[in-house]
């Protein structure tokens, strides 16, 4: 099978495309601001007053989207990282003669 330079540099430019996109995705304030109001209300103890089954629901809830938050940071580092790897190789790749 021969390297099909072309075929590669065109395929990372649509990946480096894609990347950006998630780099240009918010940061997701309101879920972080949204989880911090939970753990307040939980801190306070006035859930258990309201309904002695919310506090394990909004527990499950924060670990939820505090989860859901890591995986997004990190997405969006490799997304950031991968866009300059592919960018190097892209660079490589326009010095092959074919």
């Amino acid at each position: 099978m021969a390297l099909d330079v072309k075929k590669i540099q065109s395929l990372s430019e649509q990946s480096i495309t894609d990347l950006k996109t998630i780099e240009k995705l918010g940061d997701l304030e309101h879920l972080e601001e949204l989880n911090g109001e939970l753990k307040k209300v939980l801190e306070s103890g006035e859930l258990e007053s309201i309904n002695p089954m919310l506090p394990p629901y909004i527990v499950q809830i924060r670990k939820n989207i505090g989860f859901m938050i890591g995986n997004y940071r990190s997405t969006k580092t490799h997304a950031i990282n991968r866009s300059k790897d592919l960018s190097q190789l892209n660079e490589q790749l326009s010095h092959i003669k074919r």
